[in-house]
């Protein structure tokens, strides 16, 4: 069947500026919308996924794509990223162009559907200083305890699982589904595409499928 991909695009490569950002096309009902989630996770990224999500919801478009290739960013922009997705009206998609690190894993697990390039990874999520290094301890263990129960949050709310949400942030985590031990503690989960798609139990362990771009994901998604 036909359909329909509009993009957000900026007028300049990257994440510049807000002043930067324009929707290039005008959306209609039944539309598919993608929003290129590329580079670092900034403050005006958050910015420009809002409009994009308020363009997309006002005019009845039927699903939003993260296009998502990023090693992370500020928390604190995801954090809002994560927000403004939960409170989406339409189905929402993230497909993991090769990276979905730190910030980025956060973000996809608050879209309800992942989908992932056949050579991509998605985790390790350690929050760290803009510098860098590594938070004091006591920093450290508080920020993490805040983070893994907000990703937990996200992951069940979005039916994902919240166990590998945790993963991807708190080292200390095991994940187990059922008898098998699918991450021991000791280090930060992080999965290639062919991992994140494993079924278990009749249940993939967090993606949804591979695809190998957008246009197979809306075939495999059943998108009109």
């Amino acid at each position: 069947s036909r359909f329909v991909i509009r993009f957000f695009t900026s007028l300049l490569a990257g994440w510049i500026s807000l002043g930067a950002v324009e929707a290039r096309e005008v959306v209609d009902r039944g539309d598919i919308v993608i929003v290129p989630l590329q580079g670092e996770v900034a403050p005006s990224l958050a910015l420009f996924l809002r409009r994009a999500e308020k363009e997309a919801e006002a005019n009845g478009a039927s699903a939003i794509i993260l296009d998502m290739d990023t090693y992370g960013g500020r928390l604190d922009s995801a954090e809002k990223i994560t927000g403004i997705l939960n409170h989406a009206t339409i189905p929402t998609y993230t497909y993991i162009n090769t990276d979905a690190g730190s910030a980025g894993a956060l973000i996809a697990l608050a879209t309800k559907h992942i989908y992932m390039a056949p050579v991509s990874a998605i985790g390790a999520a350690a929050p760290i200083l803009s510098t860098g290094e590594d938070l004091p301890p006591t920093a450290k263990e508080k920020t993490v305890s805040f983070w893994s129960a907000l990703v937990r949050s996200n992951a069940l709310r979005n039916g994902h699982n919240p166990d590998i949400g945790e993963a991807f942030m708190n080292k200390d985590k095991e994940v187990k589904i059922g008898q098998r031990v699918l991450h021991a503690k000791g280090s930060l989960l992080t999965l290639n595409a062919q991992e994140a798609t494993e079924i278990i139990n009749g249940k993939p362990i967090l993606a949804d499928g591979i695809a190998e771009s957008i246009p197979e994901l809306v075939q495999k998604a059943g998108l009109k």
